[in-house]
C-alpha cells in the first residue's frame, strides 16, 4: 500500500498572524491603520497625554504614525530604541524633524540612542505598542523578544501600575479569544484596531 504522508503541522498562532498581516496589500494596510488612528486620537486619554511613544511599522504591522497629524501643541512623540547596554530593554527617544535614524541589529529603523533626547519609560503618558495578537483580557503577544515586558516590568507594582498607559495598536483580525499569559507578561491597558477601541477594565465601547 502507498505510504500516506502525515498532515503538515499546524502553524503557531504567531506565525499565522504574521503571515496574514504581511499579506495585506499596502492600500489595505493604510486604510485599516487610518481607521485605528481615528479611534485612538479621539480618546480622552490620548488627548490628555503629553508624552506619547509610537513605533515605526515593519513587515505589515498596523501603522500608528498618522497619530502625529492629530497632535496637540503640548504633545511630544518618542520612538523605541534598543538599549545600547544590550540589557534587552528599550529607550524612548524624542521624534521630531531633527531626529536622526539608523538601522538596529534587527534591521529596524530607530533613532540614534541619544541619552539627552530620551525619556524614561515610567515618565511617558501613553505607549502605543506593536503586537502580533491580543485578547479580551489585555494579554499581548509580541515578537517573542520580551523587550516591552522587561522595559515595563515596573508596572507590576501597585504604585506604578497606572503610568504609562500601554495601548496595543493592531488590525482587528489580530484580536483572539484567549492568550496564555506568562508570569512575566505585562498586559495592555487598552488596545485599538480598525474595529474600535478596547479598554480592558470595561470592554469595547
Amino acid at each position: 500500500m502507498p505510504t500516506v504522508a502525515p498532515p503538515p503541522p499546524k502553524l503557531p498562532l504567531r506565525r499565522i498572524l504574521q503571515r496574514q498581516r504581511a499579506a495585506l496589500a499596502p492600500a489595505e494596510q493604510a486604510t485599516l491603520s487610518a481607521q485605528a488612528v481615528h479611534h485612538l486620537h479621539t480618546q480622552r486619554a490620548f488627548r490628555n497625554a503629553q508624552h506619547i511613544a509610537l513605533y515605526l511599522p515593519v513587515r505589515g504591522e498596523a501603522d500608528p504614525r498618522g497619530l502625529r497629524q492629530h497632535a496637540l501643541p503640548k504633545q511630544h512623540f518618542y520612538l523605541p530604541v534598543l538599549s545600547p547596554f544590550r540589557d534587552s530593554r528599550l529607550w524612548f527617544v524624542r521624534w521630531d524633524n531633527t531626529t536622526r535614524f539608523r538601522l538596529n541589529r534587527f534591521r529596524i529603523p530607530e533613532p540614534y540612542p541619544d541619552y539627552h533626547r530620551s525619556r524614561p519609560a515610567r515618565w511617558l503618558d501613553v505607549v502605543v505598542t506593536p503586537l502580533v495578537a491580543f485578547d479580551a483580557q489585555g494579554t499581548r503577544m509580541g515578537m517573542g523578544g520580551g523587550f516591552y515586558d522587561r522595559t515595563f516590568a515596573f508596572k507590576r507594582t501597585r504604585l506604578q501600575s497606572r503610568r504609562p498607559t500601554l495601548c496595543g495598536f493592531a488590525y482587528h483580525f489580530q484580536k483572539t479569544d484567549h492568550l496564555q499569559r506568562q508570569r512575566w507578561d505585562i498586559p495592555l491597558d487598552q488596545a485599538v484596531s480598525d474595529a474600535g477601541f478596547f479598554h480592558f477594565s470595561t470592554g469595547i465601547y
